[in-house]
């Protein structure tokens, strides 16, 4: 048999499982690409043969619509640290929800939520609400335009920024993705993350058209690498030295400390984007920085940047981010990440006890699984040399031992989990491995070994 019969063989395996606990997901889906292409409104939640359609989330808990229940490791993507329903988020907005939702007029709490951000991260001194991630870069990019008068922007290559066209994560280093316009190239470059020498060179030779640098606080979409040899501090004193801003998009990695990677890694952003973990689960994003770089989008400046939004700060997204980072507090911050580290190790040693050759990449309540040998320092070695044969087939695998993770093989630790849910992971996670391990023998004998 080839490598694709072999896949293809397994494949059948474990989606015939997977069909057998999931069909009222499969009629469901099913019906709803009468309505949606085929079904998916998300691209990053969707699998194949389909996704499992969720019912209700509890906790650390989802429950899909066959009655399945699961252990939650995607938190939707880390943005649900607090897991579910947690009850102060919920008094929150039932309490907010009969005085109402959103009005054109800014409500009292959204100075709170202001405050209390300002407040946690150091480089954060004015901050604006917005609607999403995406938007958050989408305006911390403007404002770091605004501020220059210069167009060009230099991006990590795979990070992703949200759907903003100049931000897509393959922009100005794989094949540029459908419907994106091939002037946006024009004003990205891309160097590789870690590499301060590229990053050097590419700054100081375009420092006059160059705006911001922007970087995630931990490469997220890229494979959860972090930061290495102090390359933050780096970038800031690069950037500085050539009178270029620093943004840092902190969309995923707020949640590792109450001030987000920059606390951890000791660099001081001129702007900052937000989203996700600050909304309580309910879609919000903000971008905040320095005072005179922020100024650009006063009422009263001259000429203001350009900022709106119909449902910017509305009350009860608002009640709902007062509420959930209150909870966020620094013990709980530090409970998770042991708890992610702890899930590091113990997948450690599952993968020396096989002799699987797979790396952990990640910062703790945030750790990812990579079915290659290589080690991996940035993007390209976790796209490029990963097998994702395996890697959809070990994902597909755990959703049929009750273990939601995404398909891109990341665990996300939230607040209401316990040792005992890492260790119902690594349980199902080791039965996994063992099982996939004859076939990565066949198919990919690099991991094996």
């Amino acid at each position: 048999m080839s490598r694709n019969e072999k896949v293809d063989a397994a494949t059948r395996e474990i989606e015939e499982t997977y069909r057998n606990r999931t069909p009222e997901s499969a009629r469901i889906i099913k019906d709803a690409a009468r309505y949606v292409p085929d079904g998916d409104f998300r691209i990053s939640i969707w699998f194949e043969p389909y996704p499992a359609v969720m019912a209700r989330g509890d906790g650390c808990r989802l429950y899909d619509e066959d009655g399945n229940e699961y252990l939650d490791f995607s938190n939707n993507w880390t943005s649900m640290v607090l897991g579910n329903n947690h009850p102060k988020v919920v008094e929150a907005i039932c309490n907010q929800a009969p005085l109402g939702s959103a009005m054109a007029a800014p409500p009292k709490r959204a100075y709170e939520w202001a405050q209390i951000l300002c407040d946690r991260i150091p480089s954060v001194d004015k901050v604006r609400f917005c609607t999403s991630g995406t938007e958050a870069v989408m305006f911390a990019v403007r404002a770091a335009r605004a501020f220059t008068g210069r167009d060009k922007i230099l991006k990590m290559e795979g990070n992703y920024h949200g759907s903003y066209d100049i931000m897509e994560m393959t922009v100005g280093w794989r094949k540029l993705p459908p419907g994106l316009p091939k002037s946006v190239e024009q004003d990205v470059l891309v160097t590789p993350f870690n590499d301060k020498a590229a990053a050097e060179k590419l700054i100081r030779e375009n420092k006059d058209e160059l705006a911001a640098v922007i970087v995630e606080g931990i490469l997220g979409a890229g494979g959860m690498i972090p930061p290495e040899d102090d390359y933050m501090k780096f970038l800031q004193q690069t950037a500085r030295e050539n009178d270029v801003l620093l943004i840092a998009d902190e969309v995923i990695s707020f949640r590792l400390a109450t001030g987000g990677a920059q606390q951890i890694f000791d660099f001081q952003p001129d702007l900052t984007a937000l989203g996700k973990t600050i909304g309580g689960g309910l879609p919000v994003g903000a971008f905040g920085g320095r005072e005179d770089v922020m100024a650009v989008y006063s009422p009263r400046h001259k000429r203001p940047a350009h900022h709106a939004g119909t449902f910017v700060a509305s009350s009860i997204a608002v009640a709902a981010a007062v509420a959930g980072l209150k909870e966020l507090t620094a013990e709980a911050i530090d409970r998770i990440n042991a708890l992610g580290w702890s899930l590091r190790d113990k997948l450690q040693g599952i993968l020396d006890d096989l002799h699987i050759k797979a790396q952990i990449k990640g910062y703790g309540s945030l750790q990812q699984l990579h079915f290659t040998p290589e080690p991996i320092h940035h993007a390209s070695t976790a796209f490029l040399t990963q097998d994702r044969d395996i890697l959809r087939l070990f994902h597909l695998s755990l959703m049929n031992k009750g273990i939601f993770i995404p398909n891109r093989g990341f665990f996300s630790v939230s607040t209401p989990m316990t040792e005992a849910e890492i260790d119902k992971a690594i349980q199902a996670s080791a039965e996994t491995l063992a099982e996939l391990k004859p076939l990565m023998q066949e198919v990919a004998p690099q991991l094996v070994g």
